[in-house]
């Protein structure tokens, strides 16, 4: 049996290149497109880092290569410097090469670049991993059980889903340099903003449905914890025999 292709992970910098176009290819022919921007804004990101016109996030593509195939995964996100965190917006492994743990160290690596997008930032450290993930993920169980992440107590609305439509997605964070178990409101209402203004390019956040539902949601309230469909999944740490694992894909 003739064994596998050695796989590499590149962060791709040029929208022109032909990789580039190709994880992006990925990313629009594994979502729908109410879960996506449309391909050519985040071609526009690429092109606006190779330009270095931004200053207050960067954006990176990051893509899982071989020699045979060429992409095989791709995974975006962008920094969110004020609020020391990093946002995974979409992750596509191709159907034949799941479960082999490719979208896993793909993730990884785009967790480090946000490392060190803290460090520049001026941080010590990164704060936190954010990401959206399907409410019936069965990983995302997982995760809680382990302590890994902690989906916040909103009901959370991805710009491609206005109320009175049924959400779909929890949003969650992975601590890294900040492990509190509750967060302010405040903080969580400026990286609402964050996530809809600088990483999905809603040009006016407070006319979006969804967003004003979330705002409603923390007016009043001083603390954000952890959203209670998933808190009874936690078991005290002496039962569950295991710490914190490596996230799977988001």
């Amino acid at each position: 049996m003739s064994q596998p292709a050695a796989v590499r992970i590149v962060e791709l910098v040029d929208e022109q290149e032909v990789g580039a176009t190709a994880a992006l290819d990925l990313i629009e022919n594994t979502f729908e497109r109410r879960d996506r921007q449309p391909v050519e804004e985040l071609r526009s990101e690429i092109a606006e880092r190779r330009l270095r016109l931004t200053t207050a996030q960067e954006f990176h593509l990051l893509a899982a290569l071989d020699d045979e195939s060429g992409v095989i995964a791709a995974v975006t996100g962008v920094y969110l410097d004020g609020i020391n965190a990093g946002f995974v917006t979409y992750l596509a492994v191709r159907d034949d090469r799941r479960r082999h743990g490719i979208g896993r160290r793909l993730r990884a690596g785009l967790v480090e670049r946000f490392r060190v997008d803290a460090r520049l930032a001026g941080f010590d450290e990164l704060a936190w991993v954010l990401g959206e993930v399907r409410l019936s993920s069965p990983w995302l169980k997982r995760l809680v059980r382990k302590r890994s992440v902690v989906p916040f107590d909103i009901t959370y609305y991805h710009p491609g889903v206005r109320p009175p439509d049924r959400p779909l997605h929890a949003l969650y964070r992975q601590p890294v340099g900040d492990s509190g178990e509750v967060v302010s409101a405040d903080l969580v209402r400026r990286l609402l903003y964050a996530i809809y203004r600088r990483a999905y390019r809603v040009r006016y956040p407070l006319l979006h449905p969804g967003f004003l539902a979330m705002m409603d949601q923390l007016e009043g309230i001083e603390r954000v914890g952890m959203h209670p469909r998933f808190a009874k999944l936690i078991r005290p740490a002496d039962e569950e025999g295991a710490g914190p694992a490596e996230p799977a894909p988001s």
